[in-house]
C-alpha cells in the first residue's frame, strides 16, 4: 500500500512539474544562535536571499542588508568583558553570488542582562588581507571588522577596526596593542604586493599608526562602514 501511494505521488509530481513556475519557488530556512533566543528566517530564491527576518524576544525585524546575497557561515562569540557579564555577538556572513570575495557581515549583539538586541551590518572582503588580519590574536571581548571600501578594489589592503560590545551595545574602541601588531603586517603585505608607495597604503598605515597611539579617533571613525541598523529592547 505504501509503495503504491509513493508511486502515485511521484507520478502526480511528474505530471505537474512542467506547469510549475520554477522562478517563483522560494525556500525557507531558519538559522538559530545557540544559547541565545534569536534566529534568522531566510527566504531564498535561486540561491540568494530574497527576504530575511530576525526573530528576537522584542519581536521580528526585517533585515534588508543581506538581500541579494547567499549565506555562507555564522558564528556565536562570547563577548564577556571586564564587568564579568556574558554578552554575545552573533556574526553571520553572506557572499555576493557573482563575486564571492565581497561579503556582507551581519552583526547581532545580544545583551541578556540589559534585555537588548543591537544589529549592524557592513561589507568586508574575503581576500588575503582579510585572512591575515583575522588570524591576529585578540584580547577577550574584542572583534575585528575588516572593511571593504569601493576605492580599494585594485588594492586589497583596507582599514581594520576594533569593535567591542558593552552594555550600551556595539562600539568602535581603539585597542593600541592590536594596531601595533597590525602595522608591521600591513607593511609586509603591501610590500609583497608592490603597493607600499601608493597613496592608499600610506593613508591606511597612517590610520593604523594613529589608532596605535589613540589619536585622531573621531575622524577615523567616520570611515567605519559597519553601520548600526537598529536596537530593540524588551521587558
Amino acid at each position: 500500500m505504501k509503495k503504491r501511494l509513493f508511486v502515485a505521488i511521484f507520478g502526480l509530481l511528474f505530471v505537474l512539474l512542467p506547469f510549475v513556475n520554477t522562478e517563483a519557488i522560494a525556500f525557507l530556512s531558519i538559522v538559530t544562535a545557540k544559547q541565545c533566543p534569536i534566529y534568522l528566517v531566510l527566504e531564498e530564491k535561486d540561491g540568494t536571499v530574497s527576504q530575511a527576518y530576525l526573530g528576537t524576544p522584542a519581536g521580528s525585524f526585517p533585515i534588508k542588508s543581506v538581500e541579494g546575497y547567499r549565506p555562507i557561515q555564522e558564528m556565536l562569540l562570547n563577548a564577556k568583558n571586564d564587568d564579568g557579564i556574558n554578552r554575545f555577538l552573533w556574526r553571520l556572513e553572506f557572499a555576493k553570488p557573482d563575486d564571492p570575495i565581497e561579503v556582507m557581515q551581519l552583526w547581532v549583539a545580544y545583551m541578556p542582562r540589559e534585555k537588548t538586541i543591537e544589529v549592524a551590518s557592513g561589507k568586508t572582503a574575503h581576500n588575503e588581507w582579510y585572512r591575515i588580519a583575522s588570524q591576529l590574536p585578540l584580547p577577550d571581548g574584542v572583534f575585528l571588522f575588516v572593511s571593504c571600501e569601493p576605492d580599494g578594489q585594485d588594492e586589497p589592503l583596507s582599514h581594520v577596526f576594533t569593535i567591542t560590545l558593552t552594555k550600551k551595545g556595539l562600539a568602535f574602541v581603539p585597542i593600541p596593542e592590536v594596531y601595533e601588531k597590525l602595522i608591521p603586517l600591513a607593511i609586509t603585505f603591501s610590500q609583497s604586493r608592490g603597493t607600499f608607495d601608493s597613496e592608499r597604503t600610506k593613508q591606511i598605515i597612517g590610520c593604523l599608526t594613529h589608532l596605535a597611539q589613540n589619536e585622531n579617533v573621531d575622524n577615523i571613525a567616520r570611515i567605519l562602514n559597519l553601520k548600526k541598523e537598529f536596537k530593540a529592547t524588551w521587558h
